[in-house]
């Protein structure tokens, strides 16, 4: 998994290291430069460059890819933006050696100036910004967006914040940003995440960190998933993959019990039930590699129902509580479900019915998953809906130790968490932001829980793979018209990739 830091973090790992003397603070510099270098050698070749600087660590990073470009016979310029007599430290090293290397300084943003330039390079500021730009530095990024050429960041595209990923102010449109390191929470967290583009990070210490423990905060990849799922046996069978049970549907929900039952099929458990009132039973029959089981005569859930639920909990090795459920009262279905302690998804009104209910969340236990989008966070834990985007890594990870359960707060970035560590997910795209999305990761994650990964493994797992496959989905349809359903019928072909 790659780590993922906050400004701060980033600060201490630097200083710790020129502290001890196992990194110098300019040959770093030099080789944050080269790292720009390297990509505007790879996607820009042959095209002229402009570096707007300021006058820090960030501008100190500016002024050595000058001066690399000027050795290459780049076309190039810089615009410094800062006092060039309050230059200091290893920037100021670095600006007197571009100014050795004849390289050329405007001092004031010209938006005419730009037209003789093809591509822009944002050094202006780094991750230790924290107040909004103003003066030549706003209007600085209002000229450099308006001119619609392509702009590469170094580190982090001035104005966005490092650590929240909040817009300080305005904030420059990069098409790429390559950072140092590590990724920074604000590469991945939107709306900073939109003004990234594509994040390359680039290596500047010569150590090869191998953490003995997950990191703090993390980045789940591609390589992550494939070593999480589970394999398949030459001589597998329906019993050993797992059964899972998923209490969904209403009347009114109908769609929802089947997106959520049919991710489950999809996502490999060997055997799958629906337990659902029994008018949604019919429904089932699209669906015939379910079996649908109905717990009552009508189209609600009442106790009558929950009653007969129950009793097919203690043969499960997951259960899903909460997709399509609607309002009728499953609160002694969810009580006896946490009191087996069976690995278990809870979503949408299951959410929703235990924010009235705050004695079941002591019930709570590290096999079960929570799957809220931030409205339903905010009446779980009694906080405004403003105060969990504003920090959802955080938010995740305080209420999965306060509850004792895995989080996985839906996002447009996820964050999953498991009380101690948060892991980030960054698969998907705009076509998921529809009905149905949430139904779909409620029936992943089950199929996974009941072929036996952990709660937080198969939590992160499937909201990758609901990711990945809506991409997959998003080759053959566009965002607008990507239904739900599409994800599921691209699951399959998804797992069998990795």
């Amino acid at each position: 998994m790659k780590r993922v830091v906050t400004a701060q973090e980033m600060r201490d790992f630097e200083a710790e290291r020129f502290a001890d003397g196992r990194a110098d603070s300019l040959d770093w510099m030099e080789r944050a430069a080269g790292g720009v270098d390297a990509l505007l050698r790879e996607r820009y070749p042959e095209k002229s460059v402009l570096v707007v600087c300021g006058g820090g660590n960030n501008g100190g990073d500016g002024f050595a890819l000058l001066r690399l470009l000027r050795e290459r016979n780049v076309f190039c310029a810089g615009v410094l933006l800062a006092d060039p007599e309050k230059i200091t430290g290893d920037a100021k090293t670095n600006y007197r050696r571009a100014q050795d290397c004849d390289v050329a300084f405007y001092f004031e943003m010209d938006g005419g100036r730009l037209a003789h330039y093809d591509v822009l390079v944002d050094a202006m500021f780094g991750t230790g910004l924290s107040r909004p730009l103003a003066g030549v530095y706003a209007d600085a990024v209002l000229v450099m967006n308006e001119s619609k050429k392509p702009v590469v960041a170094v580190d982090i595209p001035s104005g966005v914040d490092a650590t929240s990923g909040a817009i300080l102010g305005c904030a420059v449109l990069a098409r790429e940003t390559v950072t140092f390191e590590f990724y920074k929470r604000g590469h991945l967290l939107f709306p900073g995440r939109e003004y990234c583009g594509e994040v390359m990070v680039q290596p500047l210490s010569d150590e090869t960190e191998q953490e003995a423990l997950e990191p703090d905060v993390s980045l789940f990849t591609r390589q992550d998933a494939a070593r999480l799922l589970p394999r398949r046996a030459a001589d597998s069978h329906k019993g050993r993959n797992g059964r899972a049970l998923l209490c969904v549907g209403s009347g009114r929900y109908t769609g929802a019990a089947l997106l959520s039952v049919g991710a489950a099929l999809r996502a490999g458990a060997g055997l799958t039930t629906a337990a659902v009132p029994g008018a949604v039973k019919q429904a089932f029959a699209v669906l015939p590699e379910a079996m649908a089981v109905p717990v009552n005569e009508g189209g609600d859930w009442n106790g009558q129902a929950c009653k007969n639920a129950a009793a097919l909990l203690t043969r499960q090795n997951a259960v899903c509580v909460g997709c399509g459920v609607g309002t009728g009262d499953i609160l002694p279905l969810l009580k006896r479900l946490l009191e087996l302690r069976v690995p278990a998804v809870l979503d949408a009104d299951a959410l929703n019915q235990m924010a009235n209910a705050p004695e079941l969340m002591k019930d709570l236990h590290p096999n079960v998953v929570l799957t809220p989008h931030p409205a339903e966070m905010a009446r779980l834990c009694g906080k405004p809906v403003e105060e969990i985007l504003a920090d959802p890594v955080e938010t995740a990870r305080t209420y999965a130790k306060s509850w004792n359960c895995v989080v996985l707060l839906k996002g447009a970035t996820t964050c999953v968490s498991d009380g101690r560590t948060v892991r980030l997910n960054i698969s998907g795209n705009a076509g998921l932001a529809k009905g149905g999305s949430g139904d779909v990761l409620s029936g992943l994650i089950t199929g996974l829980l009941a072929q036996r990964l952990g709660a937080f493994d198969a939590a992160t797992a499937g909201a990758y793979l609901l990711g990945v496959s809506a991409d997959a989905a998003l080759g053959l349809l566009g965002e607008r018209m990507l239904l739900a359903r599409d994800v599921i019928g691209a699951v399959e072909q998804t797992i069998q990739g990795f």
